[in-house]
């Protein structure tokens, strides 16, 4: 732009301001610059400094922990070290504090209603960040004629600090987020504080826009500066609305759409529209443009996966076809998807993918997240079948076509509205679909340094348990992993899921190490009949399990009730009971629990989980909580 266009546009600009002394429109220019860029030091100090923390965490975890018994040595398994008294040891003082402010942080909770839950941890940081931006909003808003809360001051000000905010927003928005890299915290978990920014910053720009709107004359309503800073501000009021809650948890395809679209919109009002707005009025421009490449730069590693991933489905680089996937629909509140592993692709237990499928798609480019509920190759579980099981078990061909689990990649997926539904009358109808796949995401827990480990699920929480067991027993059976125990509990709604897991389960209980103590804890809710055990495989309980004529992959696996490991209970389980029993039988090391679930199961494994700061000095174990919800925040 010329020096002319300039002149003239800032010209305008300070036509459209409500009168006062040139030296006040200095003073709060000036301070807008300033107090955008220490806002910014404040904002990255905390992120060092969580950093910081993690790293603290990971290196108490290290070094005060306890060397793992030998993996040949009997271990107490029936909890008779609880009756062992625990002498207090103030050498794991550092070890307790680290525990007590994970107790205090991220188990501790305050409800609003029966869906709105926030950790401690979440509050601070939501309370933090207003107070933060609301302090830097109004501090030395006294004009130079002693008038204290002078609009020219405040105003300006509130869109320049909401205009500083966009890169933080997107960049926590993003699926290849720096911040998440730099912090350790997956993209999922800062998906909170992105929402919690977004919404400060929306009442920022209302601030703002509305002191302006009752200021300006009706005249100034004509500009293409007005009517472009009303229209961005008008879809990200849009953008606010769809991603409330309720509407983000009942209509996702909506906000999905909404979204989308808003933040494509936004990004060029505000980008163009803002540039001019912001070049003229204050100096905060060079905070707008940076979001529009964080955006472009997420998308473009994103399209870098899929191609990357969908391009070499086969033994030969061909044109991207994507995979053919399998649909089952195992009820009518969940289904199950397969295909091949590429063999470039490595993925970690617990991890997600998103997957595009465009038969099932409204739109070809629309990806859902879902937890990969198979291992790669990496963690395939070698060995001999252990004497594990109360009966032998009779030897069947292996079916043809069969594929081991570590070579293909599954999911199951919880049938809801939309997209799943569509799925799911895919699968009714024998279809295969065309899946392209971006991934992995997300930062899986660590259980190699843990000497008990429990996995907690509720329905299709399993991908995420399966995972981490299946490659827990494969780390300890490799010598890379000190866990002594597991316990995996899962709340399923009637007997037949346990076909969901049956094979796979079933393979790793018969080769894992007989030193590793296993307890498998399933707890059935619903009312159906359990059924027949006896025998315990032939022809008509293959068809009863996998509920078909046709025997499945499952009925080459003995089933899972038969393993000793194996506890079924009718009726819910006591959560807290039972993760308080494992933390009064366990003296010493590390324990984490790792739950995906409803929002209820996860209050409840928190809640049980509070333990007392005296617990880990009087030689308890320092307890970690791994959380994937299923809830909406």
């Amino acid at each position: 732009m010329s020096a002319t266009s300039n002149s003239s546009t800032a010209a305008m600009m300070a036509s459209m301001m409500s009168p006062g002394p040139a030296n006040d429109r200095a003073i709060w220019l000036q301070r807008n610059k300033d107090y955008s860029q220490q806002i910014w030091w404040f904002i990255a100090s905390f992120i060092v400094l969580v950093a910081v923390g993690q790293f603290s965490s990971w290196v108490a975890s290290k070094v005060f922990s306890p060397c793992p018994v030998a993996l040949s040595e009997k271990r107490d398994t029936e909890g008779s070290g609880a009756s062992r008294q625990r002498r207090l040891s103030w050498g794991r003082l550092p070890l307790a504090i680290v525990n007590y402010f994970r107790v205090l942080a991220f188990r501790n909770t305050i409800d609003i209603g029966e869906k709105y839950s926030f950790t401690y941890a979440e509050v601070f940081i939501t309370v933090g960040y207003i107070v933060a931006l609301f302090t830097w909003e109004f501090i030395n808003t006294t004009n130079l004629a002693g008038a204290p809360l002078d609009p020219l001051y405040w105003s300006g000000r509130a869109g320049a600090l909401a205009s500083s905010q966009f890169p933080l927003i997107t960049a926590l928005g993003t699926k290849n987020s720096l911040v998440s890299y730099i912090t350790g915290i997956s993209y999922d978990k800062l998906n909170f504080i992105h929402r919690m920014t977004a919404r400060v910053v929306f009442i920022l720009l209302w601030v703002h826009a509305g002191t302006k709107i009752s200021l300006l004359p009706v005249a100034n309503y004509q500009t293409i500066f007005i009517r472009v800073g009303l229209m961005a501000i008008i879809a990200y009021t849009i953008l606010v609305i769809v991603a409330y809650r309720s509407i983000r948890a009942r209509f996702y395809e909506l906000f999905f759409f909404t979204h989308f679209a808003m933040v494509l919109c936004k990004s060029r009002i505000m980008l163009i529209g803002g540039y001019f707005h912001t070049k003229a009025v204050t100096p905060i421009v060079s905070y707008v443009w940076p979001s529009f490449l964080i955006w472009a730069l997420d998308r473009l590693l994103r399209l870098f996966r899929i191609v990357y991933f969908n391009n070499y489905f086969g033994s030969c680089i061909r044109p991207l076809n994507g995979g053919d996937a399998s649909v089952e629909l195992l009820s009518p509140q969940f289904v199950r998807l397969r295909f091949p592993r590429p063999s470039q692709l490595k993925w970690t237990p617990g991890q997600a993918a998103f997957l595009v499928m465009p038969s099932v798609s409204t739109i070809p480019f629309e990806a859902h997240p879902f937890t990969i509920a198979s291992v790669d190759s990496r963690y395939r579980i070698m060995g001999k079948p252990m004497e594990r099981m109360d009966t032998t078990m009779t030897d069947e061909p292996m079916l043809a076509g069969h594929i081991p689990h570590w070579e293909e990649l599954e999911f199951v997926i919880n049938v809801r509205e939309g997209f799943t539904k569509r799925l799911a009358n895919a699968a009714e109808q024998g279809k295969k679909v065309k899946v392209f796949l971006d991934g992995p995401y997300g930062f899986s827990p660590n259980l190699r340094g843990d000497d008990t480990v429990v996995l907690v699920a509720g329905g299709s929480g399993i991908s995420l348990a399966l995972s981490m067991f299946l490659g827990l027993v494969s780390d300890v059976q490799k010598g890379k992993s000190r866990c002594r125990k597991v316990v995996f509990i899962w709340s399923i709604r009637d007997y037949k899921q346990l076909d969901w897991i049956s094979r796979a389960m079933s393979e790793a209980l018969e080769v894992a190490p007989e030193a590793l103590d296993i307890r498998i804890r399933i707890f059935v809710t619903g009312h159906l009949r359990e059924p027949d055990q006896a025998p315990l495989m032939n022809e008509d309980e293959s068809s009863v399990l996998s509920g078909s004529e046709t025997p499945t992959s499952t009925s080459m696996s003995r089933p899972l009730r038969t393993f000793t490991a194996v506890q079924i209970t009718q009726g819910r389980p006591e959560l807290g009971k039972l993760l308080k029993d494992e933390v009064a039988t366990t003296i010493g090391g590390r324990m984490s629990v790792t739950v995906c679930g409803s929002q209820a199961i996860t209050k409840s494994c928190r809640d049980a989980l509070r333990i007392p700061f005296s617990s880990v000095l009087y030689g308890g174990p320092s307890v970690m909580l791994h959380v994937e919800s299923f809830g909406y925040a």
